[in-house]
């Protein structure tokens, strides 16, 4: 079965955060209705099994379980595939680059800051999201 690309889930323990991504995707041409939203990875997680999001944009440090875990769980422990998968952050890339490397996972980052910045839709969905601008491309018709 071929996952629903048309929605998202953000990660984050800040609210603040999640609400200056959600206004962005919406900027974007994401319908609020394909918008999900999690505090920590755990929620995230349990978010994911029930209802299949397959975009996630997470949050690199967070308690109960970080962006890396939730990427770690998912990708080598679960070996699911079909995900897109994007880690952001305020920490310096370094670190989060050397914790990637210790997991041998190969996911995006981008750093937090370009949360305040204008995403276009090309910067933002296509790039990091190319299954859910095919679906925004298909709505505008």
């Amino acid at each position: 079965m071929q996952p629903d690309y048309s929605t998202i889930l953000i990660v984050d323990n800040a609210e603040f955060i999640r609400m200056i991504a959600r206004l962005r995707l919406e900027g974007a041409g994401v319908p609020p209705r394909n918008i999900h939203e999690a505090e920590n990875g755990q929620q995230a997680y349990d978010l994911l099994v029930a209802k299949e999001i397959p975009n996630i944009l997470c949050d690199y440090e967070m308690e109960v379980l970080d962006g890396i875990e939730l990427a770690t769980r998912l990708f080598i422990t679960e070996k699911r595939k079909g995900l897109r998968f994007v880690l952001f952050s305020g920490t310096p890339m370094a670190k989060i680059t050397a914790a990637l490397a210790e997991t041998g996972l190969d996911i995006p980052v981008i750093p937090k800051t370009l949360l305040r910045e204008n995403w276009t839709k090309t910067e933002l969905v296509s790039i990091w999201f190319p299954e859910l601008a095919t679906f925004l491309s298909q709505q505008q018709k």
